[in-house]
């Protein structure tokens, strides 16, 4: 059920962006922390890890290492404004789906936490940064 509304409020989010293609922030700001929330999400499945009883273990370094990412992003909600907030999320989610479950950084596939901690500063330090760029290159196009 939660997923659905998820999938319902950034539909209704684009659409609103659709229409104001300027990249207000107040657009801008609701797709930022449903980014930041599916982010926490996405880390939290992948820290589960199935166990031969039926059961689930709780992996606490792919999930501390799995949050960070959209921690980071969202500290940065009041530093970046615009079309270069909204990239950035967009970016940091899917680079993020496709390394854990493209490259199976997870805590049920055979990588160690030094993967995740590894996955966590690239997302950091050169995916965050490209997809800021990137929006601000977008919001002067479209002004």
């Amino acid at each position: 059920m939660l997923p659905v509304a998820l999938v319902q409020v950034g539909t209704k989010i684009l659409k609103s962006l659709e229409r104001d293609m300027k990249c207000q922030l107040e657009t801008v700001k609701p797709l930022a922390y449903l980014l930041v929330i599916v982010g926490c999400m996405l880390a939290l499945v992948t820290a589960l890890a199935p166990l031969p009883t039926g059961s689930y273990k709780l992996s606490a370094g792919f999930l501390i290492f799995g949050m960070i990412p959209y921690v980071v992003y969202g500290s940065l909600t009041e530093t970046l404004k615009g079309c270069s907030l909204a990239t950035a999320g967009i970016f940091l989610l899917t680079a993020d789906l496709l390394a854990r479950y493209g490259a199976d950084i997870t805590s049920a596939g055979q990588t160690g936490v030094s993967m995740a901690i590894g996955l966590s500063l690239l997302l950091i330090l050169i995916v965050l940064p490209m997809g800021a760029a990137v929006g601000k290159l977008l919001s002067r196009m479209l002004s």
